[in-house]
Formats: C-alpha cells, structure tokens, sequence
C-alpha cells in the first residue's frame, strides 16, 4: 500500500515537472478569400388612391420581375420575399399632412452563385420596371466559410510549432508533445458594397456591368502550449 502511494506521488511530481518545463506561443493565420454568394434586393411599389387597386399594381410589378429572374440563366438563384407592406401614403403640404393614396410594397430578395451576374440582374429588374434595389451584398456560404476556416486553422498551428522550434532551439532545448491548444480568432462580417437605392437603372437599355466581389480577410490564431525536452 505504501509503495503503491509512493508510486503514484512520484508520478504526480513527475507530471507537475514536465508542466513546469513548458513554452506557449501563438500560432496565426491571415488569409483572404473570394465570395461564393452575391445577394440583392428589389422592391416593386405603386401608389393609388385604392388600396387594393395599389396592391393589385405592386403584386403584378413584384411577380413580373420574379417570373422573369426565374427564366434568366441565372446559376443557383434564390428567391425570396423580403418584405410586403401597404399604408397611407401622406406628405407635408401647406402645414398638414395630405394623403397621396395608399402605398403597396412587395420586396423581393435575390440570391445567386454567380456574382458577376448581380449586374444583368439589375438590369432584368429595370426591364421589369422596378428600379427600386438595395442591400447588394457578396459574402462567403457557410460551407466555404467553414472549409476556409479548417485550411486556416491548420496554417495557424504549423505556425505555432515552427514559432516553438525556433525559441527552444535558440535555446540549446529540445521541443516536446503539445500538453494544450486553445482556439481564437475572428472571421469579420461581410462587407456590403453601397449601391443607389432609387433610379438606379434609369435606361432598360444600358450595359450591365459584370460585377465583382469584395474578398474577405479571414484571421485565425490558436495558443499552443509545448512541453520541453
């Protein structure tokens, strides 16, 4: 019984040793990759002194523009809803408001693989007759985000070993297992690209411009802590 506790506080002192004789660095990793998704969206209005009359005008404009994307040779395109609203519509004239009739609004979101065809889309859209477009938009999908965040990762740590050879052989040690590794870093949200709102195609026969995607930093650290040798 006594041997067998003597045995275990050697190991436990040995373990606290080898703790003791130890190195932490920080490995890193900055790298920018290009965008996978684009993303914009319109929105189809009318205004008429008929609130249905103005719903029925948008709804037409809305699914005008929609049926049209759909047979486009648009690669991967999503389409969704973004928002439908209808209220009075009101200005400030002669100190009061006078109503100008009711408002439709039908928004219409428009996802797509092939970034550079952002720019026909808009112009699809100013065909259509809605010129009316914001929140352009290109960012990285969840699944390219999280491949590029492994190839990272592993940049990072082969970072960190080559930063720990170097401070241990300088040294005169010699670097041992890895006793722990921490994840950090930070992926920062995609940039928006600004775009006007309004009027933004005010010809249906202008050039669409090929669009191109604003690449993303992506930036990764791990804290690797060494044993030595």
């Amino acid at each position: 019984m006594k041997m067998l506790f003597f045995l275990m506080i050697s190991a436990q002192l040995a373990q606290a040793a080898e703790f003791d004789k130890k190195v932490t660095v920080n490995g890193q990793c900055f790298t920018e990759t290009s965008p996978d998704r684009g993303t914009i969206s319109f929105v189809a209005s009318s205004v008429d002194a008929d609130a249905k009359t103005a719903i029925s005008k948008a709804t037409a404009l809305y699914e005008k523009l929609r049926d049209q994307l759909k047979r486009s040779n648009t690669k991967n395109l999503e389409l969704s809803t973004s928002e439908y609203t209808v209220q009075e519509k009101k200005e400030w004239e002669n100190n009061k408001n006078v109503s100008k009739g009711f408002e439709a609004r039908l928004g219409l979101r428009v996802t797509t693989t092939d970034i550079s065809s952002l720019g026909e889309i808009i112009s699809i859209a100013a065909k259509a007759g809605v010129k009316d477009s914001h929140s352009m938009n290109t960012y990285l999908s969840e699944t390219k985000l999280n491949d590029e965040k492994k190839k990272c990762l592993d940049v990072a740590a082969k970072n960190a070993r080559e930063k720990a050879e170097t401070l241990v052989k300088s040294l005169g040690a010699k670097l041992g297992r890895v006793l722990q590794i921490t994840e950090g870093g930070a992926i920062p949200p995609p940039q928006p690209m600004p775009m006007m709102e309004r009027g933004m195609m005010k010809s249906s026969d202008a050039m669409a411009p090929s669009i191109e995607g604003q690449k993303q930093n992506i930036n990764q650290t791990v804290d690797v802590t060494f044993a030595i040798e």
